[in-house]
């Protein structure tokens, strides 16, 4: 049982906006991703650049320590300390290195050397411990930033597999769409050039056929005939039978008929109780032995007339059917139940048929 469209277009939007919605997450967990290893490629930067400061600091504390002489060292110590401050250091850090410049400028105005080296060592340990700060937050910092790489990258990968499926959920879907479609436009064609009640083609495909042959009979070189059939007393058997007899009588007659023919020809309703026969490739004798062999499938033993025209070469497919149509009223004109060859006298007259 075929969906209908509305519901294929409904589950065609939802698909879409989870996709849409999955290929902004996987940006946003990209984007995310780059951000991250760029803030740990600056914080590594900034990390090692602090590190080579605070040793530089350190040996400028060692040398203080060895010196008796404040004025030359501790300036450049200072500038160093300042070079640190610089960093992105969190508030613990920054009261660390403020205790080491306290200490550093009371070393360089307490004139005891036993307090100078006490203080030295704490500015020391100070520094060590502020240096080892920024190490450990920048490698916790690291190893945060990898597993959220990772977890990006699987996550990555997961939108790109469901995105996949979704992608081909929607070309599955528009794939039965468009054979629906297809299908129902084979349909609407079919309706539109096939007459519902007999199941032959209808006047509107006998129009669009009938030049077609035309052409293709000049290209080859073959004859072609045109037959109008036309079934008699068929008024006075639908008001003795009905109009549902009447129906299925039209219904078996063309079914009867069809069966005979080859697949180049063409059976068309002409309308009512009227039909048409296309036969390339047939000259008028050849259609005048083929309608013959009809009359015998005819049910309830009823009886048709027939006019038959030869193409001429020159007559469009009005024309052509305008002769064949002047050939079949001579045929009910001179009795019925008999086919007439336009431009030929008419042939002797069969016995029609009691009407049942």
């Amino acid at each position: 049982m075929n969906r209908p469209p509305q519901s294929w277009f409904t589950r065609q939007l939802w698909l879409g906006a989870v996709a849409l919605v999955l290929v902004a997450f996987g940006a946003f967990l990209f984007t995310r991703a780059m951000q991250a290893n760029e803030d740990v490629r600056l914080l590594y930067r900034d990390s090692l650049m602090l590190a080579q400061a605070g040793l530089e600091a350190q040996l400028l504390l060692t040398e203080l320590r060895a010196s008796a002489e404040t004025r030359t060292v501790v300036p450049s110590l200072r500038r160093k300390l300042d070079e640190l401050g610089l960093f992105s250091l969190t508030g613990a850090e920054r009261q660390d290195l403020a205790e080491v410049e306290r200490m550093v400028h009371a070393v360089d105005l307490d004139p005891d050397f036993q307090r100078r080296s006490t203080l030295l060592q704490n500015s020391d340990r100070k520094l060590l411990a502020l240096v080892t700060s920024v190490r450990d937050r920048t490698e916790l910092t690291a190893t945060s930033a990898n597993r959220f790489r990772d977890f990006a990258l699987y996550g990555l990968l997961a939108v790109a597999v469901l995105t996949l499926a979704t992608a081909l959920a929607l070309v599955g879907i528009a794939v039965r769409t468009l054979s629906a479609h297809r299908e129902r436009l084979g349909q609407l064609d079919q309706m539109a050039h096939e007459d519902a009640l007999t199941g032959v083609v209808n006047r509107r495909r006998l129009d669009e056929t009938l030049p077609i042959e035309l052409a293709r009979a000049q290209r080859l070189g073959y004859p072609l005939s045109v037959a109008m059939l036309d079934l008699d007393f068929f008024k006075r058997f639908n008001d003795r039978r009905g109009h549902g007899a009447g129906d299925l009588l039209l219904r078996e007659t063309a079914q009867s008929w069809r069966r005979q023919l080859r697949p180049t020809d063409v059976l068309a309703r002409y309308g009512g109780e009227e039909f048409t026969l296309v036969l390339p490739s047939c000259d008028s004798d050849q259609a005048d032995q083929l309608i013959e062999r009809l009359r015998p499938l005819m049910p309830e033993r009823q009886t048709f007339s027939a006019g038959i025209a030869i193409w001429n070469g020159q007559d469009n497919a009005d024309e052509l059917l305008r002769t064949a149509d002047i050939a079949l009223l001579q045929a009910k004109r001179t009795g019925r139940n008999r086919t007439v060859i336009a431009g030929r006298e008419a042939q002797i007259a069969l016995p029609l048929r009691a009407v049942s």
